[in-house]
């Protein structure tokens, strides 16, 4: 059974923002609404779950622990189980967002337009970097990513991303590097990801005179081009164009994006996800069309925006979405298929997701963060009852219907169909050559005028009729091709 281990609680006049897991250790940040930021270190497994209760942040930040019977543990046995490093007043106003540079660093954004390195282990800042030209636009920070020596920061409005870069060997010091404005027909960028953060190739066939001649040459993709999602496109770009005029855009969704991620951390896998406000999760694949539009929809939860999107990290197709409804949707990505959802908080926007030092989930809402345990066998068996049920067939009407023609394929009555096609056909020509006699007789009864008339209508009707049974036989054929 799925159980919560840790449970952080916010019981005051604040809420949480953003959180981010450390990836080499059992430690979160998290950012709230008054600016302040927090390391917690902790320590628990199924054996002693913990609820951590947050009763006053500010300058003095005041907390209680409770076992999973609500017994309150003493201040002196706390620490065995959750421990708080430290604490600042790391922005004027709201916290934004935080993320982790490496294991050692890490970065933060706030509303008050400036951005802060700072080191994970006892908060201490490294540089910092003002935006001024926000502040004269008043726009502020919405989304924050880091790849290679590039730290990204994509605004709520005006469809702005501010791209900068830190040197290790110089203390990590910040420099601006570009600014690239007007991106998504100026609206809020939701979410980046890095197009070649999985060294994808793209195979490029240059033609000659036959198939032997052909040509597959192997290009890599830029490691300065990024992804974006905002409003109703997905676009790609160049983190060093001063012009986004060449900026790659997609097909429009007719639907807000509001989350993305990669399908897995496996190098050659190009598989997108899209979470969108209606509550439907689209499919994208680089090799296919370039991103240039969905090639798969799965239906999530009608009306319900898909906030976040995370994958697993295990290279098993499979990704959580959290989702206005208070639950996080665990997918198949290569079935398109709700494996199961676990209930974060009811009325609770699950808008944060990250998966901890030891792979399991990390759910957050404004008042809420909870670290998972998942009962895999109980999610086999939810995966089984999934498939034997019509209702939970949650994946898109095109792809049933395609699944639907492919195990028609197998077995010996697509063969005896064929033969009737056959056998049909061979008939209805037979019929063909024979009914002119019968029209030939009505000649000495009928006029010349209605001789024409019906010979006319009934040569058309039949003219059609094989057409159809022609085109019919063709479509069982190409089903066939390739297999």
């Amino acid at each position: 059974m799925d159980s919560t281990l840790l449970n952080i609680t916010i019981e005051c006049e604040n809420a949480i923002f953003t959180m981010a897991m450390h990836p080499s250790k059992n430690q979160m940040l998290i950012g709230f609404s008054t600016g302040h930021v927090c390391c917690i270190e902790y320590n628990i497994n199924k054996d002693n779950k913990i609820k951590m209760v947050f009763n006053k942040i500010g300058k003095e930040f005041e907390y209680e622990l409770f076992n999973e019977n609500d017994d309150a543990i003493e201040s002196s046995e706390t620490s065995k189980f959750v421990n708080l490093l430290w604490k600042t007043k790391r922005h004027e106003k709201s916290c934004r967002n935080v993320i982790y540079v490496d294991d050692k660093t890490a970065v933060s954004v706030g509303s008050d337009n400036h951005m802060k390195l700072f080191k994970c282990g006892n908060g201490k800042i490294l540089d910092k970097y003002h935006f001024e030209d926000l502040d004269k636009l008043s726009v502020k920070p919405n989304c924050l990513y880091t790849f290679n020596e590039y730290i990204l920061m994509g605004t709520e409005e005006k469809g702005i991303v501010k791209v900068m870069k830190y040197d290790v060997s110089d203390n990590y010091k910040l420099e601006m590097f570009n600014t690239l404005t007007g991106l998504h027909n100026g609206d809020s960028i939701n979410k980046i990801e890095a197009l070649n953060k999985n060294n994808y190739k793209k195979v490029i066939k240059k033609t000659g005179k036959n198939k032997i001649q052909d040509e597959f040459i192997s290009e890599a993709l830029s490691v300065h081009k990024f992804i974006s999602v905002g409003q109703t496109c997905l676009q790609i770009w160049d983190c060093r164009w001063k012009d986004i005029s060449k900026v790659q855009s997609s097909e429009d969704q007719e639907d807000e994006l509001l989350s993305l991620c990669f399908l897995n951390d496996d190098e050659n896998d190009t598989t997108l996800f899209c979470g969108q406000g209606q509550g439907v999760m689209t499919t994208w694949k680089y090799g296919l069309n370039e991103y240039t539009d969905q090639i798969g929809r799965i239906k999530i939860s009608k009306n319900e925006g898909i906030e976040s999107l995370i994958p697993t990290m295990l290279n098993n197709n499979r990704i959580w979405c959290g989702v206005t409804d208070g639950f996080v949707y665990l997918i198949d990505g290569k079935v398109k298929r709700i494996v199961k959802k676990v209930h974060h908080g009811k009325y609770e926007d699950v808008s944060l997701l990250d998966i901890d030092y030891e792979y399991r989930l990390v759910s957050g809402s404004m008042n809420t963060i909870k670290l998972w345990e998942i009962d895999q066998g109980e999610e086999e068996e939810q995966e089984l009852m999934s498939e034997d049920s019509s209702e939970n067939d949650f994946s898109d009407d095109s792809d049933s219907s395609f699944d639907a023609e492919n195990d028609m394929l197998s077995g010996e009555e697509e063969d005896e169909e064929s033969n009737s096609d056959d056998e049909a056909i061979a008939s209805f020509k037979k019929a063909m050559e024979e009914k002119p006699r019968s029209i030939e007789v009505q000649e000495i009864k009928m006029s010349n005028k209605d001789i024409n008339k019906i010979s006319k209508k009934q040569q058309k009707k039949k003219q059609q009729e094989l057409k159809r049974k022609q085109e019919s036989l063709k479509h069982g054929i190409r089903k066939f091709e390739g297999l």
